[in-house]
């Protein structure tokens, strides 16, 4: 989490258009609509942000046109693994939580290859992904 609260400080306001929070009810919906537990850094974003445009590109909430929930559950109907959550689409990715390998609240966030198949971690946390792509920007 501590990855997670300094992407937060950088959050800069002019660079973002985002939907605001959600609910822990809406959470915990979108959660057992998915079958899955978020991780506690992700459960973060949704109650302060709730998704949306975050420097250029789009980090999927659960509300809203483009949403975690919508894009997993189409790609799952694709042959999608059941312990991954789409939260973008960048470059062609899916860029994705591995919600199979949760360890203390958090898990890896991985991208996604067209064969729905993970080709490399990219952060060990949504607050280390989204903190490291705010300080590349």
């Amino acid at each position: 989490m501590e990855d997670y609260k300094k992407a937060k400080e950088l959050m800069d306001m002019d660079a973002t258009e985002l939907i605001g929070s959600v609910s822990e009810r809406e959470i915990e919906n979108a959660m057992q609509s998915l079958a899955v537990v978020f991780p506690e850094s992700y459960k973060a974003f949704l109650r302060d942000f709730g998704g949306g445009d975050v420097g250029g590109e789009l980090i999927f909430g659960i509300t809203g046109e483009d949403n975690a929930i919508t894009a997993t559950q189409m790609e799952r109907s694709q042959g999608l693994s059941a312990d991954l959550v789409i939260i973008g689409f960048w470059n062609d990715t899916l860029i994705c939580l591995d919600t199979g390998r949760m360890d203390n609240g958090e898990c890896p966030v991985v991208e996604v290859d067209e064969e729905d198949r993970v080709t490399e971690v990219i952060a060990d946390s949504f607050g280390q992904f989204l903190y490291e792509y705010l300080e590349a920007e």
